[in-house]
């Protein structure tokens, strides 16, 4: 799917898989370039908040962000965003190498669509419109991805947990953490979370998701 500028209103955003490697398309089995890491080493600032997985595994919703954000669940997942953090897609530059590009931010509210999927083991989700975010060094200022995985829980191997971007739903993985460390997967292994800062909506998926 081609995401070249931010025209392209019908690209989707699918939610990144749990494992490792670097900004080119990988395995979910790769040696990871950038390991995932306990929870406890993520930076102060994050947000914190709780996942049941009671929610349906497949599911599409519509959620409005305003200038004040908010957090918002699609299926089991949730996306924190902090106040007008949200680029205006009428202005800003979208596609590889603009994530972290400076950008003014959107002073109305916008409605994204989401589409979850779960599929042997790996949990995706793709948003719509694609949207990139204020770019800061501030972790409270970054828009924050939130996955559900079981599997996670007691783990002491964190290495097959990384949250991947991929540009469509079953598409390639890409490791966005090889060439940005902020973009670093955190899990939880009490509750089954795994977490990260995105920069942008295009693509994620995760691993570690009970299979259906």
């Amino acid at each position: 799917m081609r995401r070249t500028n931010w025209k392209t209103v019908s690209t989707l955003v699918t939610m990144a898989l749990v494992a490792g490697c670097a900004e080119s398309v990988v395995s979910p089995k790769a040696t990871p370039a950038a390991a995932p890491a306990s929870v406890t080493f993520a930076p102060e600032g994050r947000p914190s908040l709780t996942l049941s997985g009671l929610a349906s595994a497949n599911t599409e919703s519509d959620f409005t962000v305003s200038q004040n954000g908010g957090v918002f669940f699609v299926g089991n997942q949730a996306v924190v965003f902090p106040a007008s953090s949200i680029c205006d897609p009428t202005t800003s530059t979208y596609g590889i190498g603009s994530w972290n590009d400076g950008c003014t931010p959107l002073n109305r509210s916008i409605t994204i669509h989401a589409v979850t999927r779960v599929s042997n083991g790996y949990s995706q989700v793709d948003f719509t419109p694609s949207l990139r975010f204020v770019p800061s060094d501030n972790p409270a200022r970054w828009v924050w991805l939130f996955m559900y995985t079981p599997s996670a829980i007691g783990a002491t191997d964190l290495s097959q947990f990384k949250i991947y971007y991929t540009p469509t739903l079953d598409g390639p993985l890409v490791d966005e953490a090889s060439s940005d460390a902020s973009l670093r997967t955190y899990v939880d292994t009490r509750s089954g979370i795994s977490l990260r800062r995105v920069t942008h909506f295009s693509g994620y998926t995760s691993w570690g998701f009970a299979c259906e």
